[in-house]
């Protein structure tokens, strides 16, 4: 396979979190005393990998340094859905009640949210403060503050919704719905419906919403694939498109924005559009995609199948196929840490965590859990965009 050092190993070099016996000292603070202070562990969190159980009310925590289970947090329910907020240092979790799960991870004691509607789907805001908890099939949003745990604003009588995210520093959401001609816009601060953006040719399908890590832009994806919108959020109007296959996406835009991938399953191929790029490239893939990560400041590509039950790994320097992974077991969704090292991929049948080194594309090291996995969460994590 492919290494990638040089320039890509000193810019990761100067990013280098701190050192090994100050993280282990945090830890020490962290699990054996209730009233840590947040800040503290606020300054660390991302470099842990938080892995919530799919089967208890338990999510064992593991520090990227040694890559070990190094704690378990407990919360009072098995969750359907778990978010980090990196700037809180606060979990949310949700079984899909009407009712949020909060902890504060430095310490303190367990709460619960009640909610105006059922919590089907959780998005948390870009600046990890705010968070969206969504009721698809009935049109219904409450926007949760994470400095107070309280709901801030209930938004009702939406059409059944596809997908939400938030934009312009997290002051507008926007959404796909059916049957809307476009893509809607809601003030976060009033709850009010406030435009829509026209896509015009593309149609009314649009099932899925990604943001870019400028923040800036967004693609707006059709249900069953085809052409993409790509949207200015400052200008509110669609201002490009990118020509798609059937079936093809949910396209992902790597960490720093300049890479984007769309797997296109029923060609088994992966499409590879870069600013270095003249033209997009397409490369082999998979027909059934579980999970599509990028590492190594972009350099390296990961697309996991669970149908093949292989880690297909992609340079996306000189785009190409570079490798395989076979993965002892069906891969679950993963997380790469925040300077691009190293994907924690879980696993199920039986519970593991691989870790995949960015910069060899190896396996370095497999963590057995004690349950089947929900995902693993990288609080603030690489290319988290959405």
């Amino acid at each position: 396979m492919t290494r990638h050092d040089g320039s890509h190993a000193a810019r990761l070099g100067r990013a280098m979190r701190t050192p090994l016996l100050a993280a282990l000292a945090l830890l020490i603070t962290l699990f054996a005393s209730p009233a840590a202070p947040a800040w503290l562990v606020a300054a660390y969190i991302q470099g842990y990998v938080f892995v919530p159980s799919a089967e208890t009310p338990a999510i064992s925590v593991i520090d990227t340094d040694t890559d070990r289970i190094v704690g378990t947090l407990h919360i009072d329910i098995v969750p359907r859905q778990v978010e980090v907020s990196r700037e809180l240092a606060k979990l949310v979790a949700t079984d899909g009640r009407a009712a949020l799960s909060v902890l504060n991870v430095s310490g303190g004691a367990l709460k619960e949210i009640v909610l105006p509607n059922l919590a089907q789907r959780l998005v948390l805001g870009s600046r990890g403060r705010i968070l969206a908890a969504i009721d698809l099939a009935a049109g219904a949003i409450a926007l949760v503050d994470l400095d107070t745990d309280r709901v801030r604003t209930k938004i009702a009588g939406l059409p059944p919704l596809r997908d939400v995210m938030f934009a312009n520093q997290d002051t507008l959401i926007f959404y796909a719905a059916e049957g809307l001609a476009g893509i809607g816009m809601i003030d976060v601060m009033s709850g009010e419906h406030v435009g829509e953006i026209v896509l015009g040719a593309i149609g009314t399908e649009i099932a899925t919403l990604t943001r870019t890590p400028s923040d800036r832009q967004a693609l707006a994806q059709p249900q069953g694939g085809g052409t993409i919108a790509v949207l200015d959020l400052e200008r509110r109007q669609a201002i490009d498109h990118i020509e798609a296959g059937p079936g093809a996406g949910p396209a992902v835009p790597s960490g720093t924005g300049r890479v984007l991938l769309i797997p296109e399953p029923s060609r088994q191929a992966l499409v590879v559009r870069s600013e270095r790029l003249v033209q997009p490239v397409r490369l082999r893939g998979a027909s059934v995609v579980t999970g599509i990560y990028t590492a190594w400041l972009d350099s390296v590509g990961f697309v996991a199948s669970a149908a093949l039950h292989r880690l297909l790994v992609y340079d996306l320097d000189r785009p190409s196929l570079s490798g395989e992974i076979t993965l002892p077991g069906t891969p679950l969704r993963g997380a790469v840490t925040s300077d691009s090292r190293k994907l924690y991929l879980p696993l199920m049948d039986p519970p593991k965590l691989m870790v995949v080194d960015g910069q060899s594309q190896r396996v370095v090291a497999t963590i057995a859990l004690p349950s089947t996995p929900l995902a693993a969460i990288v609080a603030g994590g690489w290319g988290v965009c959405h």
